[in-house]
């Protein structure tokens, strides 16, 4: 009895200095040793764990903002196939084949097929990876006082859509590059025969469509069900061209438009014509110089089938935290390897087109 009163008169006593530190203090007596300090736990800006947290944050993130990501994939029944075998592997560039279908007609009846054994045809072509990144440094905790909003998420907000912006402009640019064929708007043969008028239309699209089935070797469309597909980007210009002068496109969308589809290659889409599921893009090309008098303005709009290019990780998006002047300031970084190539096979565009016209210049 005598040992309870003297620890109720101890832990009356150290009321005083805190609840917390009587309740040490009552453990160390019973022999249980507390937790010494009793500080907060604390993750810094350059921990590890707020690290982590943030690169995962930025890759959960970067998908979405990519214009490009409804059009990839790893499979073939793509627009653009991913390829990720550098992830793995040493190196800076990957190698893919295209395979042609078999021509020959084959061996009848009792023919002797011996010696008349057919060829394979294969083509091949490259992606090289490189290294992008870009940063931001926050001048320093007082800057940061002086703002109503958070410096440090809004830098990170930043670089993660810089990141998705420059794979998307990397992505137009190879695909746009130096076309193999090219579709004229109109009876233009050439940019420079390019007259008012010759809009984007309907049109337009099936004399694409037809173009593609007709090749050698052939575009093939991307399966979705059991319905064949082809994709077209247009320019903002284009599609109020569409939406203007042509009234089979208004009548067609009225119809049977792209309403409750789940397929991500229709996410999007403004709609659908003769097959060919319509997009658009203010990254698609324009020019104010086509025309004979070298002053009308155009785009060149894109047609795509499947494996029309591809994509190459090395590393994908990965975040960087940095602290200068003892802590003061505070860095971040994002950046990622990879690589994208328009798929061309003996020297002709494997599965795309572009489709020059003349826009309105809205």
């Amino acid at each position: 009895m005598t040992t309870v009163l003297r620890l109720l008169t101890a832990y009356s006593a150290l009321r005083d200095i805190g609840l917390g530190r009587a309740d040490a203090f009552l453990l160390a007596l019973r022999g249980v040793v507390p937790i010494a300090g009793g500080a907060d736990s604390e993750w810094t800006t350059g921990s590890p764990e707020a690290v982590k947290r943030w690169s995962r944050q930025a890759w959960v993130e970067l998908p979405k903002l990519i214009y490009w990501n409804k059009f990839m994939g790893m499979g073939l029944n793509n627009v653009i196939q991913v390829k990720t075998e550098l992830e793995a592997e040493a190196g800076d560039k990957i190698t893919f084949s295209f395979i042609r279908k078999l021509q020959g007609a084959g061996v009848t009846g009792d023919g002797d097929l011996e010696n008349q054994e057919e060829a394979i045809a294969s083509y091949s072509d490259a992606v090289t990876i490189d290294q992008k990144r870009n940063a931001i440094r926050l001048k320093g905790r007082m800057s940061e006082r002086r703002t109503a909003y958070n410096q440090r998420v809004i830098a990170k907000e930043l670089l993660t859509t810089w990141m998705a912006e420059t794979i998307d402009a990397d992505i137009f640019a190879a695909v746009d590059t130096s076309p193999s064929t090219v579709v004229f708007g109109g009876a233009a043969t050439s940019t420079a025969t390019i007259a008012v008028g010759d809009y984007f239309t309907t049109a337009l699209i099936t004399k694409c469509k037809t173009k593609a089935k007709k090749a050698v070797p052939k575009l093939w469309p991307i399966k979705i069900g059991n319905k064949e597909y082809y994709v077209m980007i247009i320019h903002p210009d284009q599609e109020s061209d569409l939406k203007t002068f042509d009234a089979a496109w208004i009548q067609a969308q009225r119809e049977a438009n792209v309403r409750g589809d789940e397929n991500p290659l229709f996410e999007g889409a403004v709609g659908i014509w003769d097959g060919v599921i319509v997009h658009v893009h203010e990254d698609i090309a324009i020019s104010t110089t086509w025309g004979s008098s070298a002053l009308l303005t155009g785009a060149s709009a894109m047609f795509l089938a499947r494996q029309a290019g591809a994509f190459a990780w090395g590393e994908r998006p990965r975040w960087v935290e940095k602290e200068f002047d003892f802590g003061n300031k505070v860095g971040f970084a994002i950046g990622a390897i990879y690589g994208v190539k328009k798929a061309v096979f003996n020297a002709v565009d494997h599965a795309s087109m572009s489709v020059r016209t003349y826009r309105t210049n809205n």
